[in-house]
């Protein structure tokens, strides 16, 4: 089954990024119309128990009014049947009221011409007789005037009795079952901001029910419904602070796990691609690696075949030219020197066969505790005539406790080819700077020389067979020391310095393990 590509992997979370956002707002909607639902349902309700609350005031005003009305007409009746019989006196109708419960007694006889009246000054001034019930608020007063006309007054005119009616505990009553009462009440109530009645608008919205949902007002979030009430309109506020802070916190809750979504898709893309490109580098190097090893076997028959086919004439005719040199002394000096330049020219073959073979086979390495300090100064040391004939400066810094487990007789052509090639680019003079350090169980070996003109390029495949610069060379030298190095487990590299014409080569080995001493 084919691994998801970081691609791929990068579109599901970008998918899976837009549903949880189409989700959250989706569920923010419902969230929405649910609650805007149960405001407008509990604000109709609360809008019928106003509604019915305002027709029982109506209808217990219409009923105290009659009531007032009736008893008010009763006690006027009772009065004039009174003072038909015998006139009342002031103090009599003084006493009268008190014990009557009314506020004072009025009567006046001849359309006005006598007047009684008790408890004195009960009534400030006389309107004249109006018959029915009236309201003094400013007096707070019932008043109730009955005009009749008595047999025996017949001559004098009409008679009228006015009584009053103190509103005192009535006003109490209606301004407990006032609908403003009942209006403060509903607002004290858990979860209602407000209610108030208000002027209806002119504009034709004012008959229809509206909602206004989270709207700021005293710094409280509510959600406002309107009923219309006739020539009023009914405002119920709701308190949404609850709802505002659910939705606060349903966007903090998808902000966490959208920050979530994107770390996790990022982190996961990020590794995926890193473990895809090393994947790619990995099947790159085997590739190379794969190829490298066709061609050392392709090579490796070629050498067979070059050894075997090539080997036998050159040695036949080395072995001639050193015969001819040797029997016939009487040959001239070209001829002689014709001669030497011949078995010099076979010799150079037969090193690039030997060189060719040595390449393409496996080493065999016969292991032993090597210094390596010891090891590199030993080359130094054959080749210390050449550095001074060149005027090569030779600068070494070899920490001697480093010991490696390594073939002997490879390793010292390893850092005898690195060591001639350093000096043979600087056939004008120079330096030759060797330093040996180790750190984590693995030693390093760096070797610095001046005269490097290589490109980028050419450094690229400094390491690969057959490349060299030089005009008699195999450019087998470095490729077979890095095959040297790797055979024991190490690496072998180079990096050029072309500002300053400086050429660096590492070589790295492990060290060997110590051996821990005897009873331990």
């Amino acid at each position: 089954m084919k691994a998801p590509t970081w691609r791929s992997n990068l579109a599901v979370f970008i998918t899976l990024a837009v549903l949880v956002i189409g989700y959250f707002f989706w569920q923010q909607y419902l969230a929405v119309q649910q609650f805007k639902e149960q405001a407008r349902e509990y604000s109709r309700i609360l809008a019928a128990v106003v509604e019915r609350n305002i027709s029982n005031v109506l209808v217990s005003d219409q009923g105290l009014e009659n009531v007032i009305t009736r008893f008010l007409q009763n006690s006027a009746r009772f009065v004039r049947s009174l003072d038909e019989i015998e006139r009342f006196q002031e103090s009599e109708l003084s006493a009268f009221a008190g014990e009557s419960g009314l506020a004072g007694v009025t009567i006046i006889h001849g359309g006005g011409q006598e007047t009684v009246s008790g408890p004195k000054g009960w009534m400030l001034e006389s309107s004249g007789c109006s018959p029915g019930l009236a309201s003094l608020p400013e007096r707070h007063l019932f008043v109730f005037s009955l005009e009749t006309e008595a047999k025996k007054e017949q001559a004098e005119g009409q008679a009228c009795v006015i009584v009053g009616l103190a509103t005192g505990g009535i006003e109490t009553l209606r301004q407990e079952v006032s609908v403003d009462r009942l209006l403060q009440v509903l607002s004290r109530l858990h979860g209602i901001a407000f209610i108030r009645l208000e002027p209806a608008g002119a504009s034709g919205s004012d008959n229809r029910i509206s909602s206004v949902l989270l709207t700021s007002e005293n710094n409280r979030v509510v959600s406002t419904t309107i009923f219309p009430m006739g020539a009023k309109r009914l405002v119920v506020a709701l308190d949404a602070d609850h709802f505002s802070q659910r939705l606060q916190q349903m966007r903090r809750q998808f902000g966490l796990f959208v920050l979530f979504l994107l770390f996790s898709g990022t982190v996961s893309t990020w590794w995926l691609f890193r473990m895809q490109r090393l994947r790619v580098l990995q099947a790159r190097e085997f590739e190379r690696t794969l190829a490298r090893q066709h061609e050392e076997a392709a090579l490796g028959r070629a050498a067979e075949t070059i050894t075997h086919e090539m080997r036998n004439p050159l040695n036949a005719i080395g072995m001639g030219l050193q015969r001819l040199q040797i029997e016939a002394p009487d040959l001239a000096a070209d001829h002689q020197q014709l001669i030497i330049s011949m078995r010099e020219a076979v010799n150079r073959s037969d090193a690039i066969i030997s060189s060719l073979r040595q390449y393409t086979h496996a080493f065999e390495l016969n292991r032993e505790p090597l210094v390596l300090a010891d090891l590199i100064g030993g080359v130094i040391t054959l080749y210390q005539s050449l550095c001074d004939e060149r005027s090569i400066r030779v600068e070494l810094e070899l920490d001697h406790s480093l010991v490696v487990d390594g073939d002997r007789a490879l390793l010292g052509e390893l850092f005898e080819n690195v060591i001639k090639n350093g000096i043979e680019a600087q056939p004008d003079g120079g330096f030759l700077q060797i330093s040996l350090g180790g750190s984590a169980g693995r030693c390093e070996v760096t070797m610095v020389n001046a005269g490097c003109s290589l490109r980028d390029e050419e450094a690229r495949h400094i390491f690969e067979p057959y490349f060299t610069r030089k005009s008699r060379g195999t450019g087998l030298g470095l490729p077979i020391s890095r095959k040297i190095a790797e055979a024991h487990a190490g690496a072998c590299s180079c990096r050029v310095d072309h500002d300053n014409g400086l050429f660096y080569l590492f070589i790295t080995l492990p060290l060997a393990m110590p051996v821990p001493p005897a009873g331990k």
